[in-house]
């Protein structure tokens, strides 16, 4: 059974481990080991997701969520908000051995509840990352915008991907 519940400061480790995983298997042709370790250990250490559980705790709509498959804790999901009725999905991890059980999918219809009223979603995703692209097409995320980002001393390609809601 798949749940969804917000996170807690509990929850850093798991996500620590979830964001290394999945950055691994998702990233781990398209960026340098160095760079994704550097990365992670910014980005995903103990002092930054402790701020970022805080202000989700204080925030009067919740963004930072946590699912769990039969009780384990499989993956993280976050937004920031970009205008009164627009988000932005900057974080969607599922570890590797839990995809396409509906777990993403799930992330992107509990935020339709949790952040109504929301009339759009937005996402960044690597060119490169098929993974990710493919599963924001197939949840009905449509390709807007291309940028292109010096990364690691590499040059990256962006892709920006929109949903949009009729509420």
């Amino acid at each position: 059974m798949i749940t969804y519940r917000f996170v807690v400061n509990e929850d850093i480790p798991h996500i620590q481990t979830i964001a290394h995983d999945t950055w691994m298997f998702t990233y781990g042709d398209i960026y340098s080991k160095e760079y994704i370790h550097n990365f992670l250990s910014v980005a995903y250490s103990t002092e930054n997701l402790s701020r970022s559980v805080e202000r989700d705790l204080q925030s009067s709509k919740r963004k930072f969520l946590i699912s769990e498959y039969n009780n384990v804790i499989v993956g993280f999901a976050q937004t920031t908000q970009v205008h009164e009725e627009e988000y932005e999905l900057t974080r969607i991890y599922i570890r590797p051995e839990y995809h396409k059980l509906g777990i993403g999918t799930g992330f992107i219809h509990r935020y339709i509840q949790v952040l109504a009223p929301i009339k759009h979603l937005s996402a960044w995703v690597a060119k490169d990352n098929d993974i990710g692209k493919g599963f924001y097409e197939k949840c009905g995320f449509k390709e807007t915008e291309e940028k292109v980002e010096i990364i690691g001393g590499n040059t990256k390609k962006q892709l920006k991907y929109e949903l949009e809601l009729k509420m």
